[in-house]
């Protein structure tokens, strides 16, 4: 049994000069999990895990049935925060005490932690899942064997109970790693990746975590949100479940709907550069709402086109003569200043954003020996999801974004 689907992470790029918290005054359950935001190191690695096929082999039977129930939990936990290119919370599985770090991904739906058999060093650099520990753990025997550029995982797919806070998710599949050739995740600074993309990406059809939380009615409404602060070690980063928290966003919430329940894919109008179409969405093009991906992407022929317009200087010269880039969704403008996709990378490879800064003088006073670069990569997705643009990170920090089930749409806001 063959099956190929994408894991989106982080996407960087390797120039050198270089929750629960209920909102008060709401009537539904909303619980607001605190995000991370941490430095990517394993860059080629992760970018050929992620653009990978990904073939699985099952040799065992499909999960029973699980009963429906519904949690009565309303409360609020505070996750890590670190610096500047992914954002990380913490699941827990067989019990609420075994917690991880992890990515919570829109771009991917499986599950992927480190096994405690893995004696790897890739798997012991991190926290690792241990189902003998576990009252609750089940294995599923659906092997795993994930070849990629420059290395190889391999492993199963079992099911245990998982935790988000105190919400209880029962019998979620996940992918235990139990070898991993190659370093995809052993400079990384997260224990795993929980997907949050449509069930049709994920290994044989399995339900991703939200789906699960659906099937068990945990939520009034089947909505998550996520909040990205650019303030480096702060702990205000959110995703929020169950609906939207406004203390996070101002002004209009817009939504578009999906156009492929695969990824959260949306049809753009067009990508214009100072207010001038350039030819980058002829017709129209597809953007996806990925929160595992630090970075936009673009298909290449368009990506370079945009490059070459924006004439980014890499001394950093002409920071306030940058035009802005402009997706165009159902007519709304979504804007990208210079301030919002440029940044800095120092002597020692330091990742430095233009958008944490108060000002563009205080950005070019923060030391000699580094570059401007734009926060962009050419990567081609395959049809038929692609051609297609990622709006990763770049934009969701600037852009409140929600993410519907219930009316398969996804919501944008300018973010506080």
């Amino acid at each position: 049994m063959k099956q190929v689907y994408f894991v989106s992470v982080l996407i960087l790029s390797s120039y050198c000069a270089s929750f629960l918290e209920e909102q008060p005054g709401m009537q539904n359950k909303i619980y607001s999990i605190k995000l991370e935001r941490t430095q990517s190191q394993a860059r080629k690695s992760l970018f050929d895990f992620i653009t990978t096929g990904q073939h699985f082999r099952s040799k065992s039977e499909l999960l029973d049935d699980i009963s429906l129930t519904q949690t009565q939990q309303k409360e609020s936990i505070k996750l890590y925060n670190f610096k500047n290119t992914q954002y990380t919370g913490e699941i827990s599985f067989g019990s609420s005490e075994n917690k991880f770090k992890v990515i919570f991904d829109t771009g991917s739906a499986n599950i992927w932690l480190n096994s405690a058999r893995c004696h790897d060093y890739g798997c012991k650099n991190h926290k690792q899942y241990d189902g003998q520990k576990s009252l609750t753990y089940e294995h599923l025997g659906y092997d795993l064997d994930v070849e990629f550029g420059t290395g190889e995982l391999m492993g199963e797919i079992n099911a245990d109970t998982a935790y988000v806070g105190n919400v209880k998710i029962r019998k979620q599949e996940f992918a235990e790693i139990v070898r991993e050739n190659g370093d995809v995740f052993a400079q990384s600074d997260f224990d795993g990746i929980v997907g949050l993309a449509y069930p049709t990406m994920a290994a044989y059809h399995f339900n991703p975590l939200f789906d699960n939380i659906m099937q068990q009615k945990l939520l009034d409404r089947n909505v998550f949100s996520f909040y990205f602060s650019r303030q480096e070690g702060s702990r205000t980063s959110e995703l929020t479940l169950g609906g939207w928290n406004q203390d996070h966003f101002q002004g209009e919430l817009h939504f578009h709907n999906v156009a492929n329940k695969y990824y959260w894919l949306l049809e753009a109008n067009n990508i214009l550069v100072n207010g001038k179409d350039i030819g980058l969405c002829k017709g129209g093009c597809s953007v996806i709402a990925d929160t595992g991906t630090s970075l936009i992407t673009g298909p290449s022929d368009d990506l370079y086109d945009l490059i070459d317009n924006l004439d980014i200087d890499e001394n950093c010269k002409n920071l306030k003569e940058l035009p802005t880039l402009t997706f165009v969704l159902d007519g709304i403008n979504y804007d990208l200043d210079a301030h919002d996709y440029i940044m800095k990378i120092d002597s020692y490879g330091n990742e430095i954003a233009y958008g944490s800064f108060a000002s563009t003088d205080s950005f070019l006073e923060m030391g000699g020996g580094c570059e401007c670069i734009g926060t962009f990569m050419p990567l081609d997705i395959p049809f038929p999801q692609g051609p297609a643009w990622i709006l990763g990170d770049t934009f969701l920090s600037k852009y409140y974004s929600v993410y519907d089930r219930d009316n398969d749409r996804v919501g944008f806001a300018r973010a506080k």
